[in-house]
């Protein structure tokens, strides 16, 4: 058996639409809802969205190409502008950029199945679905990419 395994495209592409579709739909839609009442206004806003992030996605691409190294926006930043504006974006999107989404999306969670069990405590929850799936992924990359 090859002990090499990549990520394919069915996780890659499954990993993309949970981190953008499934976090904005069930976290953040609720509180656009809430201020905004027409549905077409929301859809365009989504619309709108949704070019923005194509073009930063093309602008990654290109960067991808034109500097073949990994470490993305770090070694953007750093090649670009210079090294201590990259060192700031990694740090920033260690914290912010993935430990807050990940943060945010257990505690909605958490929040669903209290709303389901009123007696699970919803930070409880939250850490303990966040350990789990940590121990998940922390076994072997294949079965990390198969959940």
């Amino acid at each position: 058996m090859n002990s090499t395994y990549k990520i394919g495209f069915y996780t890659a592409i499954s990993l993309v639409i949970a981190n953008m579709i499934g976090t904005g739909v069930f976290t953040s839609l609720g509180f656009q809802l809430f201020d905004i009442h027409s549905v077409f206004s929301i859809l365009v806003l989504w619309l709108l969205g949704g070019i923005i992030s194509f073009c930063g996605a093309l602008v990654y691409g290109e960067l991808g190409v034109a500097i073949p190294r990994s470490g993305g926006e770090y070694v953007y930043l750093s090649k670009l502008i210079h090294p201590s504006i990259g060192f700031m974006s990694g740090w920033v999107s260690s914290t912010v950029g993935f430990a807050a989404p990940v943060a945010l999306a257990s505690m909605a969670l958490g929040t669903y199945v209290h709303k389901i069990i009123p007696e699970i405590n919803i930070t409880a929850c939250a850490l303990t679905v966040v350990a789990i799936i940590t121990l998940v992924h922390a076994m072997h990359l294949k079965v990390g990419s198969g959940v």
